[in-house]
């Protein structure tokens, strides 16, 4: 059993000065797995807007231009702590989204919970 302080103070952790901040997307549609380290197929990946520590839940923000996403319908995105490589907490698929127009924006709001 891990406590309710013990859960907020990993996510205080998994953020900190060299924790998971990055976020990125791609186009790929596979399963996820515990052992996968990377996207299917990365196509851009950028330091989060904001990231915070809410109980036992890590909420990052991030916002996306249509330049950034070069035209590419985007459909997983996942969370990293490094710019490039490095390791994933978490990976999603969704819904193809996109394209966008290089003037357009989209939004996320990602949030990981320790359980």
């Amino acid at each position: 059993m891990i406590t309710d302080a013990g859960k907020n103070k990993t996510a205080d952790l998994l953020i900190g000065t060299n924790g998971f901040g990055h976020i990125a997307v791609g186009d790929g549609g596979d399963d996820t797995s515990t052992s996968q380290n990377t996207l299917d197929h990365e196509i851009f990946r950028k330091a989060a807007d904001s990231k915070q520590v809410v109980g036992n839940t890590i909420v990052y923000t991030v916002t996306f231009t249509g330049a950034e996403l070069l035209s590419n319908v985007i459909s997983e995105m996942g969370v990293f702590d490094a710019s490039t490589g490095g390791n994933m907490l978490s990976r999603v698929n969704f819904k193809s989204i996109g394209p966008l127009a290089s003037s357009e924006t989209l939004s996320f709001t990602f949030r990981v919970v320790i359980p």
